[in-house]
């Protein structure tokens, strides 16, 4: 008789708590070889990628980001930054860095992020803003010293915020628009009995459902194969360059 253990499937997804930070940090080490720093005395996680271009900086602290996502190419000097409070869910992080990751990320063309929005109904508000049906998360796109950032609040109430995302000038759209489509995926995520502790049972929707202990221990291995296998796959075509316009005769 196989063991069965009780897991709690949330919706919606943006409040279900933050779960558990593997999902993100394991997957990058193990799913998508980035390297690790090791200091025992800190409660921090440094990870970097192969090309040396990405970190991301797992530190608690209690008045700022938990999570900090930075990238830096020389060649190109392409520089951007993302950060994410330590409530924010590990799925909705977790959107940003596959996508990172993905070997193919860069040849995806994404002409409006917000798009997954308004294609699960989401509302505008004015230009460069926009919000939840239930009104629980809000975002604007916003001009900061010339430049134009994104800024995601999730909020219990209206002056209670759950978690904040930021990004930075520069972010790729197709990671923004990855983070904007798990935001907005309707799919519930689970959480173990320990990780619903303090939820707003108010605003969320909360069923308990038992799964095989075997099934439930070999989800994060299973996704972590998962990206080692994309990781390994050969990326896919850029898209063809446009023919240059023809010469005009004089």
């Amino acid at each position: 008789m196989s063991v069965k253990v009780e897991q709690a499937l949330i919706s919606p997804r943006y409040l279900a708590g933050p779960g558990d930070p593997a999902w993100v940090t394991a997957a990058l080490h193990a799913g998508a070889g980035w390297s690790h720093g090791h200091d025992p005395l800190m409660p921090r996680v440094i990870l970097t990628s192969p090309d040396q271009k990405s970190m991301l900086r797992l530190e608690p602290h209690p008045n700022e980001p938990w999570w900090h996502l930075s990238h830096r190419d020389g060649r190109t000097g392409s520089v951007w930054n993302a950060s994410f409070d330590g409530g924010t869910p590990v799925e909705l992080i977790a959107s940003v860095t596959d996508a990172l990751t993905d070997p193919g990320y860069n040849a995806r063309a994404i002409s409006a992020p917000y798009q997954p929005l308004w294609d699960a109904g989401w509302n505008s508000i004015r230009n460069g803003e926009f919000r939840s049906p239930d009104g629980r998360v809000r975002g604007e796109h916003f001009n900061l010293s010339g430049r134009r950032n994104w800024r995601i609040t999730a909020s219990l109430d209206e002056d209670d915020p759950v978690w904040k995302a930021w990004f930075s000038s520069g972010t790729p759209r197709v990671l923004v628009a990855a983070f904007m489509q798990a935001l907005a995926d309707p799919e519930p995520v689970r959480r173990s009995h320990e990780q619903t502790v303090g939820l707003s049972r108010r605003r969320i929707t909360l069923h308990w459902q038992e799964w095989p202990a075997e099934s439930v221990a070999r989800t994060l291995p299973e996704r972590i194969e998962r990206l080692a296998a994309r990781r390994a796959s050969p990326p896919p075509p850029a898209p063809p360059t446009p023919p240059p316009a023809p010469r005009r005769a004089r």
